[in-house]
C-alpha cells in the first residue's frame, strides 16, 4: 500500500535537479521524488508508477513542457500538474495553461516549493471520488457568462478601450476571476508571490494580456443556460458578489488583519465555483439534484449533490482552487462554506457565516424559500447583540443600497429565540 506521494521532477538542466534535490532533502521520509531530464523518460516513469504530482520546465529540447503535460493530462488525469519555470513569453503561456494547474517561477525558495506541493497534496486529499478527480483535473476552464464576454470583447475591439470599464466587466464573473488570478501567477509576470486580489490582477495584467486571455477562447468554456435551464448563472454569480462583501465587511467590522479581509473576499467571489464544474460537465444529473431540491423543501443543494455524486460543489470547488494555487485559507473556506461545525479558521468562519446570511435573508423569486441560520449563528458563537452590530455595519458601508436594509429587529431576535424557517432555497444560488 503506497503511503508516501510520488512526485516527479522534469529540467532538462542537471545542476536544476541537484538544486531541487537538495532542497527537497528533507522532505525524502514523506515524499518519493523522482528526478529526470526529458519528457520520454517522465513518461516511460509513468507508465511504471502512478505519480501523484509532476513539476516540470517549460522550455526543454525535444518535448518541451507543454507537451508533456498535456500528455501526462491525457494518460493520467489524476496527476496533479505544476509548471516550474523562468521567464516564458505570452505565447508559452497560453499554449501550455491548458495543461498546467499552477505556475510556479524559478529560481524559488525551498520553503515556497515546499508549500505549494504541499498545498496541492492538501487539494487532492479533499476528493476521494476517484471519477470527480479526473473529471476536475481536466477541466481546462471555467464558464464564463457570456453577455460579460461580449460586453469585454466589445470594450477590447475599440480603438481607446478603458481599463476602468474592462476590469469593471471582468470583475462580474466568478470563472473569469479564477482564469485572471491565475495567469498572472504564471511565470510571464515573473512576481516572486502569489497575488490573490482581483484588482490588483486586474491592473498589472494590462490591456494587451486581457486582450489576449478574453480573444483565447479555448480558456474559456461558455456557459449555455439553454443545458440547464433552471440553472442560473447570473443569479449565481449575484450571490457570491453579495457573499464576498458581507464576509468582507464583517471581517473589518471584527477588525481583522487586511489578509484575513482580502482572503474573505476571494473566498466569497470562488465559494461556488463547483457548482459551475457540476452543472456545466453534468447538465441532465445536476439537473436532477436541483429537481430533488425543488420537489423536497428540505434538502439542500448540496444534501442532493452528496446523494447523486457522492460529492458536494464545496469539496469540488476547493479542489480545483487548489490546484491552481489559491492560498489554504481561501481553499479552507471555500471546502467548508457548508460544514460550520468544522470551521478552524477565521476566513472559513466569516465565510459560512456570510454565505448562511444572505442565503436566509435575500429572497431571488416567489418560490425561494429560506434556509435556517440560527444553528450556525448559535453554533458560531454568535450572540443577538454581535450580530445586530454586523447587519448594521453591513447596511452603512455597502456600495449602493444594501440587500439586508429590510430586516427588522424583530426578525433578528426570531433567529436567537425559535427557529421558524428552516426550507432550503431551490435556487442555484443555495
Amino acid at each position: 500500500m503506497k503511503t508516501h506521494a510520488r512526485i516527479l521532477f522534469v529540467d532538462d538542466e542537471p545542476h536544476v535537479l541537484s538544486a531541487l534535490k537538495r532542497m527537497l532533502r528533507r522532505k525524502s521520509d514523506v515524499w518519493d521524488m523522482h528526478f529526470v531530464e526529458n519528457g520520454t523518460d517522465a513518461l516511460h516513469l509513468l507508465e511504471r508508477h502512478p505519480i501523484d504530482i509532476i513539476i516540470s520546465d517549460i522550455r526543454m529540447p525535444g518535448m518541451d513542457g507543454a507537451e508533456l503535460l498535456t500528455r501526462i493530462k491525457e494518460l493520467s488525469p489524476g496527476t496533479i500538474r505544476i509548471a516550474l519555470s523562468g521567464q516564458v513569453d505570452m505565447n508559452e503561456v497560453v499554449r501550455s495553461i491548458k495543461a498546467v494547474h499552477q505556475y510556479i517561477s524559478k529560481p524559488c525558495e525551498a520553503g515556497y516549493l515546499i508549500d505549494r506541493i504541499e498545498s496541492a497534496l492538501r487539494s487532492q486529499a479533499i476528493l476521494t471520488n476517484n471519477k470527480m478527480i479526473q473529471l476536475v483535473t481536466r477541466i481546462e476552464a471555467l464558464p464564463v457568462i457570456p453577455e460579460v464576454f461580449e460586453e469585454a470583447e466589445a470594450e477590447l475591439r475599440k480603438d481607446e478601450p478603458s481599463i476602468e470599464v474592462i476590469a469593471t466587466t471582468i470583475a462580474r464573473d466568478v470563472g473569469l476571476v479564477a482564469e485572471i488570478i491565475k495567469l498572472i501567477n504564471s511565470p510571464y509576470f515573473g512576481l516572486p508571490t502569489q497575488v490573490d486580489s482581483v484588482e490588483k490582477a486586474i491592473t498589472l495584467l494590462g490591456l494587451d494580456t486581457i486582450r489576449a486571455l478574453i480573444f483565447s477562447t479555448h480558456l474559456f468554456t461558455v456557459y449555455e443556460e439553454k443545458t440547464l435551464p433552471t440553472f442560473s448563472l447570473s443569479l449565481l454569480w449575484e450571490h457570491s458578489f453579495r457573499v464576498s462583501n458581507i464576509a468582507r465587511l464583517i471581517a473589518t467590522h471584527e477588525a481583522a488583519s487586511r489578509h484575513v479581509i482580502t482572503q474573505c473576499r476571494m473566498a466569497g467571489l470562488l465559494h461556488d465555483v463547483g457548482k459551475l464544474v457540476m452543472a456545466s460537465a453534468f447538465s441532465k444529473k445536476y439537473t436532477e439534484a436541483l429537481d430533488q431540491v425543488a420537489s423536497h423543501p428540505e434538502t439542500t443543494i448540496s444534501q442532493a449533490e452528496q446523494d447523486l455524486f457522492e460529492i458536494t460543489h464545496a469539496e469540488v470547488g476547493a479542489y480545483l482552487m487548489g490546484l491552481w494555487g489559491m492560498s489554504s485559507d481561501v481553499v479552507h473556506a471555500i471546502g467548508y462554506h457548508h460544514r460550520f461545525n468544522e470551521i478552524d479558521n477565521d476566513v472559513a468562519r466569516y465565510l459560512s457565516l456570510a454565505d448562511s446570511i444572505d442565503h436566509h435573508f435575500v429572497i431571488l423569486h416567489d418560490q425561494y424559500s429560506r434556509t435556517s441560520l440560527r444553528e450556525k449563528l448559535l453554533s458560531s458563537k454568535v450572540n443577538q447583540e454581535e450580530f445586530t452590530q454586523w447587519i448594521s455595519y453591513i447596511n452603512e458601508n455597502w456600495s449602493g443600497e444594501s440587500p439586508l436594509n429590510a430586516i427588522p429587529t424583530a426578525t433578528i431576535t426570531e433567529l436567537f429565540t425559535e427557529e421558524k424557517h428552516h426550507a432550503p432555497s431551490n435556487s442555484p444560488g443555495r
